[in-house]
């Protein structure tokens, strides 16, 4: 008999152990099942996050790009303006350069008309001086041969 008892207590002593061994393998199931829920929630958590992060940077490329194009934009209406300013500037500069030619040709005109009647008026005055000379040296050959 005791090998029946020594046989029931090794069966009782299995089955204990059993039940021990399911109850942690039972145990140990929930743990697993929890660490992989709490890991899946973690994986949820940073995949929003990252999500969340995504859109915040791809706005900020869209806010960035606006800015971008509207200095782009500035940038050329800058040039054009000055561009436009400066093609009026060379306008006005050509215009006022025209106005001095004339008015340089109107003087150089007048200039060289006073020189041509002054001249004449030089010439016209040295003739009768010529003539006043000769007047008077036949006056002084006259007065000479009377005397």
């Amino acid at each position: 008999m005791e090998r029946v008892n020594g046989k029931e207590d090794e069966l009782q002593g299995a089955i204990t152990e059993n039940r021990f061994l399911k109850e942690t393998i039972d145990a140990m199931r929930k743990q697993l099942e929890f660490m992989q829920f709490d890991k899946e929630d973690a994986v949820r958590k940073a995949a929003v996050a990252a999500n969340a992060e995504l859109s915040q940077l791809q706005a900020t490329i869209v806010e960035l790009r606006k800015e971008l194009q509207r200095c782009g934009l500035e940038k050329d209406e800058a040039v054009q303006k000055t561009a436009a300013s400066m093609a009026d500037e060379v306008k006005q500069i050509k215009a006022v350069a025209a106005a001095l030619r004339r008015e340089m040709e109107t003087m150089r005109f007048a200039f060289d008309k006073r020189l041509d009647d002054e001249r004449a008026s030089h010439r016209s005055e040295i003739g009768q001086l010529q003539k006043t000379i000769q007047a008077l040296r036949q006056s002084l050959e006259d007065k000479a041969v009377h005397k």
